[in-house]
């Protein structure tokens, strides 16, 4: 499936994802994003840092949507689909 970017760059993302697992060797990038609070609450409800802009929380949610796409967890898809329904892919 092609990704469709609104908040971000193709290029953003690949830097993203290869910076996570440059960052992660050994373990499940998937795993470790669970377990950071913030981003974990970002996931599953609609909450920024005070200091981030809208539009910097809408580009990481979006790379974390199609970082779980590309895993398969589908349901963390749908959780950030809840919460920041902008992402929606309206094609779709």
């Amino acid at each position: 499936m092609t990704k469709t970017f609104k908040y971000t760059t193709e290029e953003k993302f690949n830097e993203f994802y290869q910076n996570i697992h440059a960052n992660l060797i050994d373990t499940n990038p998937i795993d470790q994003i669970f377990e950071t609070d913030q981003l974990n609450t970002m996931i599953t409800m609609r909450y920024k840092p005070k200091s981030w802009s809208d539009d910097r929380a809408l580009s990481v949610m979006e790379n974390l949507l199609y970082l779980f796409e590309d895993f398969e967890e589908y349901e963390s898809c749908q959780s950030i689909i809840d919460a920041w329904p902008e992402l929606k892919n309206q094609n779709l």
